[in-house]
């Protein structure tokens, strides 16, 4: 596959596949990034497991250090309800 330099955090590779860019290292270390980068792959992934019209998401945390890698990124229902459910996202 020809790689091609973009100017965004992640290159997609396939659906749920992504590819770290030159952009993502953080301040403090070419191994970890900062966290607005990979924050906005798992609330994209969440925002699409299981979307119901009438709910909003609205609380996130996130454990870090994330590192600069390629990563996959999928969400499921860890429990469903009618008025609150909680996601889970895994990232690696």
């Amino acid at each position: 596959m020809e790689r091609r330099l973009v100017d965004a955090f992640y290159e997609r590779l396939d659906d749920d596949r992504f590819a770290s860019t030159g952009h993502t290292p953080g301040p403090c270390s070419n191994e970890s990034r900062h966290l607005e980068p990979p924050s906005a792959l798992l609330v994209r992934a969440l925002e699409r497991c299981a979307p119901r019209p009438e709910t909003l998401l609205s609380r996130v945390v996130f454990e870090v250090p994330v590192p600069v890698a390629e990563l996959t990124v999928t969400a499921s229902v860890e429990r469903p309800g009618r008025t609150a459910q909680s996601l889970f996202v895994r990232e690696r």
